[in-house]
């Protein structure tokens, strides 16, 4: 009887142990999607792209997923990715993903940041550069 107790309680702890782990560091696929797609990654340690390089007069779309949960007492888990002189602003949702297409038409270095979160723009783990090639 005790072992059999003992193998139970066992199994429940190892089977939540690895399902936790699995939900914690498993990430989707996310779907294709046609045209110039850029990826870009956000959690409470910043953006993982600091340098976006795109072509003036091309359309573009940045897809931005959030790898925060929604417990995050900061922010709710929700990023950000704005380019306020091309009027850009795309907010994904935690765990989750969210896009924009846009076609920048000037030639230039704007600053894109996450301004819900993390110290806002003032955080320099929270911003990046968006450089339009002529």
């Amino acid at each position: 009887m005790r072992a059999t107790a003992f193998t139970v309680v066992s199994v429940l702890v190892l089977g939540t142990a690895a399902y936790l782990l699995v939900k914690a560091f498993w990430k989707p696929e996310l779907p294709l999607m046609a045209g110039n797609v850029i990826d870009i990654a956000a959690d409470m340690g910043g953006f993982d792209r600091k340098t976006v390089r795109v072509r003036a007069g091309e359309p573009v779309t940045v897809r931005l997923t959030s790898l925060d949960n929604s417990h995050h007492t900061d922010g709710g888990g929700r990023h950000q990715w704005a380019v306020e002189e091309l009027g850009v602003d795309i907010v994904a949702p935690p765990l989750g993903s969210s896009y924009r297409t846009f076609t920048p038409d000037k030639p230039g270095t704007y600053t894109f940041y996450c301004d819900i979160c993390c110290g806002g723009r003032a955080n320099p783990t929270m911003s990046g550069k968006l450089i339009v090639a002529g």
